[in-house]
């Protein structure tokens, strides 16, 4: 029988166990090194996190309590700005970059990037998201300078909206216009171009059937009480009511009328003419069809804050033909029809607060039709939507 050498099997183990220890040491070692780095790696991404929040918050903290920022968040539908804060809270404590975009009037979205220097070489960073808003109280037709619960036409004019332009519809632009809207398109169905080029400016986005971004979400056409039993009615709030025989006589009679400061209602079909101006210190409010299309008369709407102003009709209103100067620091609302039609160039056509009709046809007119957003004056007319005096948190998310 073969004998073994025992010393040099024993020599062998040794080295096997000495080499099995070795390994599980260097295993332990680098285990720990591991759970050190990803144990220092959550403490920095967790300082980082924290510091990314820290700009959000002051980003919140500005739209409350600076003027500037909190002007420009309920105000501008295209607002964006951004700030930068290196070791806000002492020596080696990171950075964050900050940035805000409205997406519409009161609404925004913050994004909040911060880094934290680690070990000297390295950076460890977090991106924070979040949506807020402030409900601002407006009017039933939002940011939209122009609203139609119909179509919307527009034929051989020149028309700029200051503010968003909403069609409940097709949205229709034809035959050489020029169109301006410093907002968005918004039609419910089709948005069309047709006969001669036109010229289109949109300064946000439009929606539409067949558009990429899809059609507009329909808003409910604002609704008027012209003449109920309510005291809070147009007719009730009335300082003076007459019948169109009455009202039209009263035209005939003053050449340069001025009528009493608030509600002024009218009976009847009514035509404004025989007259060289009209002014109106509040709102003439018709009960059936309103017609302002003879004499060059020059029509002046002049708005109190907190009282109704514009011209107001239960059925149709219509701007056709030589008419003069148009003013109005109001509303044109008819249950029906919008219609501004072959005016010439003799003057101009100034809406400041907005237009609201079942239908608006602009057709042929010569001199540029300037409809201009001003939601108080909409909210005196068609009263407030919900308000709410706080920044509200709509979305919040992270990113590594």
């Amino acid at each position: 029988m073969k004998r073994i050498n025992q010393k040099g099997v024993a020599l062998i183990l040794s080295m096997i166990t000495m080499s099995l220890i070795l390994f599980l040491m260097m295993y332990f070692l680098n285990f720990t090194a591991t759970e050190t780095k990803i144990s220092k790696s959550q403490t920095f991404s967790t300082k980082t996190y924290y510091l990314a929040e820290a700009g959000i918050n002051e980003m919140i903290w500005k739209i409350k309590n600076d003027a500037n920022y909190k002007n420009d968040f309920e105000s501008n539908p295209n607002w964006e700005t951004s700030f930068t804060r290196t070791n806000p809270f002492g020596v080696n404590s990171g950075s964050y970059e900050v940035s805000i975009k409205n997406t519409s009037q009161a609404h925004g979205e913050i994004i909040s990037k911060a880094s934290f220097i680690v070990n000297g070489n390295k950076t460890s960073q977090r991106i924070i998201k979040t949506s807020i808003y402030k409900a601002m109280g407006q009017s039933g037709i939002g940011n939209n300078a122009g609203y139609s619960d119909g179509n919307i036409e527009i034929t051989n004019s020149t028309v700029n909206y200051q503010g968003g332009a909403h069609s409940n519809n097709v949205f229709n632009i034809k035959n050489n216009s020029t169109v301006n809207i410093a907002g968005n398109l918004q039609a419910v169905g089709n948005f069309l171009t047709s006969g001669a080029i036109s010229t289109i400016n949109i300064s946000s986005s439009t929606y539409a059937s067949n558009f990429p971004l899809g059609p507009a979400t329909p808003i409910d056409m604002p609704a008027i009480d012209f003449n109920s039993a309510s005291s809070t009615s147009f007719k009730n709030l009335a300082v003076n009511v007459y019948t169109a025989n009455q009202f039209e006589g009263l035209l005939e009679d003053n050449e340069n009328l001025i009528l009493n400061q608030g509600i002024t209602y009218v009976v009847g079909n009514t035509e404004i003419s025989k007259a060289e101006s009209l002014t109106i210190p509040g709102a003439l409010v018709v009960e059936g069809d309103l017609a302002i299309d003879d004499d060059s008369v020059n029509i002046n709407v002049t708005h109190v804050p907190g009282q109704p102003s514009g011209l107001l009709a239960t059925n149709k209103i219509d701007f056709d033909g030589e008419v003069g100067n148009v003013s109005i620091e109001g509303i044109i609302y008819a249950a029906n029809l919008v219609n501004i039609k072959n005016i010439d160039n003799g003057g101009i056509f100034n809406v400041t607060g907005g237009i609201v009709g079942r239908k608006l046809t602009i057709e042929g007119v010569a001199r540029t039709v300037n409809i201009i957003h001003d939601n108080q004056i909409l909210i005196d007319v068609l009263k407030a939507t919900e308000f709410s005096p706080v920044i509200l948190v709509d979305h919040w998310e992270e990113e590594y």
